[in-house]
């Protein structure tokens, strides 16, 4: 039963995380925007990119260090890791990203499909860019923890 809510309960928090992450920029200097707009769409990453990173956050079967590289500040989540881990061999999930829209030049909101055994959603999850590779944001990696019952270091 906490699958099924842990499902669920990813699938809202990250659409959450998704619409407070698109707030509007109400910026009367359309000229500086559309700059802005257009650096950020030019470093932002593939949706092939962003799936292959949400893979590697949801198999079970990839060591906790890997799992670490793909998200923001993952070394303060090692133990929370090796919990979902184990929550995902009993529950696994999938992901496909279908559409990036940059938020700035170091985030990005990609839509995605999170699916697990009892079907799928479409959600906003946030990536930031760190040392030039792109992770799953803080924000995200807490809301879905927090799905499975799982407490987020902060």
């Amino acid at each position: 039963m906490i699958n099924r809510k842990l499902l669920i309960a990813a699938g809202a928090v990250v659409v959450a995380l998704g619409s407070a992450a698109c707030s509007s920029d109400d910026s009367s200097d359309s000229a500086a925007s559309a700059t802005t707009s257009a650096a950020a769409t030019a470093a932002a990453p593939s949706a092939e990119v962003l799936g292959a990173t949400l893979t590697t956050f949801f198999d079970p079967a990839v060591a906790v260090p890997e799992k670490v590289a793909v998200v923001q500040d993952g070394a303060k989540q090692t133990a929370v890791l090796e919990q979902f881990n184990g929550v995902l061999k009993g529950y696994p999930l999938t992901a496909q990203v279908t559409k990036v829209t940059p938020v700035d030049a170091d985030t990005v909101t990609a839509t995605t499909t999170i699916t697990g055994p009892h079907g799928g959603a479409p959600v906003e999850v946030n990536f930031d860019q760190v040392d030039g590779k792109w992770v799953v944001s803080q924000d995200a990696v807490c809301t879905i923890f927090s799905m499975g019952k799982l407490t987020c270091v902060q």
